[in-house]
């Protein structure tokens, strides 16, 4: 099942704020040399995205548009995969294949703040933070430990 399908702008890659004399400002902060950490907006400014990407094997740009998708495991087969099963036996393969990037994760938190819907999400260890007008994600689509697909292709 689809939970979220957006366009999106990549606006910064590896930035970080921090405060140089008594003044905010943000500087470049590549900390591992296969990822880094994007803030991306949705081309309608209705979310905000931050990921974790491994940019040696998907290379990615400030400026580039992104086709993103996040699947969840469809309902009739909530429960987790077996040991002998692939995760991807869960999600439409004709689906994936449409994508360049493509990743299996667990929302571990989400709620509303500041009346705009958030939730963060692992991948192995790369996180994903979506924040986003609580009219176009609704709370009760994302719930922690829902297992969810990620899917990107530039545009």
């Amino acid at each position: 099942m689809e939970l979220l399908n957006e366009k999106l702008v990549v606006k910064e890659i590896d930035m970080i704020s921090t405060k140089i004399n008594n003044k905010w400002i943000k500087v470049k902060n590549k900390i591992f040399s296969k990822v880094s950490r994007i803030f991306a907006i949705s081309i309608e400014n209705r979310t905000e995205i931050t990921l974790d990407i491994n940019t040696e094997i998907y290379p990615i740009h400030e400026e580039d548009k992104l086709d993103f998708r996040i699947m969840e495991i469809n309902p009739e087969q909530k429960k987790e995969p077996e040991p002998q099963k692939d995760w991807i036996d869960f999600f439409d393969k004709k689906l994936i294949d449409l994508f360049e990037y493509v990743m299996y994760g667990t929302i571990f938190h989400c709620g509303i703040e500041n009346k705009k819907f958030f939730f963060y999400a692992s991948f192995g260890g790369l996180l994903l933070k979506i924040f986003g007008n609580s009219d176009l994600i609704k709370n009760n689509e994302f719930k922690v430990d829902t297992k969810i697909l990620l899917l990107i292709r530039k545009i």
